[in-house]
């Protein structure tokens, strides 16, 4: 059985409350009240549908009564009652939030009329309220999904570089270690330069696969410990354009793939594999070529040994300009970022 609206008839005068009441209790739930304060008792232990107050009572006027139901339920349809018809009453009940008013004496059709359309408004106002619950709780599972899916895409993504950059350090020695504090150092001057988080992650992804590749290297050019031949670092310089052809196929490392093709390129335009130079070359790689320069003067290589943090920085300086960006020099030579270097690396 269907559970009846409940509507509160609020008048001082026992005519037509009783009247209100006699035209609407088969179809509803009716609570009748004498004054502004029984109504508000009423109002503190009921969740009524709809109420009819009247605008002139002793104690609490209709309008003021109108406020404190539309402050304890604001979802409660309001009905005036006046015996004449102003537009100034009219306009005052609106701006209260009153959905209609009656007049009296009451017309029968006329009341049964508008307490339709006051609960049809109040029961449509549930429906949209619990369809929106609906929708918040689905939005909520969904939200957990998409965390849970993004957490795995993420997880993959990791394992995908993670395995990329072993499959290197297996080949060449000293690559081991090497992309990941680049990595690193990136990170630090992409902060430093303000780039975005996602700017930040993609410059972290391609210094991770920076040297990837080198798969396509042979190793005894790699490993060689004296100078290479003509023939020998024409190979060499052939990694980044094999580094961006292995990652180019993967989604995910889309915006890496210039900077890990031009992280070679030199500022004056005599690098390669393009020989750009200056703005041509991506913010990303020449932040990449200036981390991957600390590191290697920082750490041994199969054909030089590591220089100190001192002469680091007199390299720095004089590549600023010519095979690096001077700007970026100055941010790595700043004392903070140079002395984070040799801390976490040395």
């Amino acid at each position: 059985m269907t559970e009846k609206s409940r509507i509160l008839i609020v008048d001082d005068e026992l005519g037509p409350r009783e009247s209100l009441r006699m035209i609407l209790r088969d179809n509803y739930e009716t609570t009748v009240a004498a004054n502004g304060q029984e109504a508000i008792g009423f109002l503190n232990e009921v969740d009524f549908d709809l109420a009819i107050l009247d605008i002139r009572m002793p104690d609490i006027s209709g309008i003021d009564l109108l406020r404190v139901v539309k402050e304890k339920a604001p979802e409660t349809e309001v009905i005036m009652i006046t015996a004449y018809a102003s537009i100034d009453t009219a306009t005052k009940a609106l701006r209260a939030g009153a959905l209609d008013y009656l007049v009296k004496p009451f017309d029968l059709a006329s009341v049964r009329k508008i307490v339709t359309k006051g609960i049809d408004r109040r029961n449509n106002a549930r429906l949209v309220k619990k369809r929106i619950n609906e929708l918040q709780q689905v939005n909520k599972s969904l939200e957990s999904e998409i965390a849970s899916t993004y957490d795995s895409i993420n997880s993959y993504y990791e394992e995908t570089i993670t395995s990329l950059v072993t499959a290197v350090d297996a080949k060449d020695s000293y690559t081991k270690g090497h992309q990941e504090r680049v990595a690193r150092l990136v990170v630090t001057i992409g902060e430093h330069v303000s780039l975005s988080e996602n700017e930040i992650i993609t410059l972290q992804q391609a210094a991770m696969l920076h040297d990837i590749g080198k798969i396509g290297v042979p190793e005894y050019i790699l490993r060689k410990n004296g100078e290479l031949s003509s023939a020998e670092y024409d190979l060499i310089k052939k990694h980044p354009i094999i580094g961006a052809e292995i990652i180019s196929p993967v989604k995910f490392l889309k915006e890496a793939v210039p900077l890990v093709l031009h992280h070679h390129e030199r500022y004056d335009g005599s690098g390669y594999p393009k020989g750009l130079a200056e703005e041509e070359i991506p913010l990303g790689a020449r932040i990449i070529a200036v981390a991957d320069s600390i590191d290697a003067m920082l750490w041994d290589r199969p054909y030089a040994s590591s220089k100190s943090l001192s002469d680091v920085q007199y390299e720095l300086k004089r590549v600023s300009g010519s095979q690096l960006d001077p700007t970026l020099v100055q941010a790595a030579l700043e004392e903070e970022l140079i002395f984070g270097f040799d801390n976490n690396f040395q």
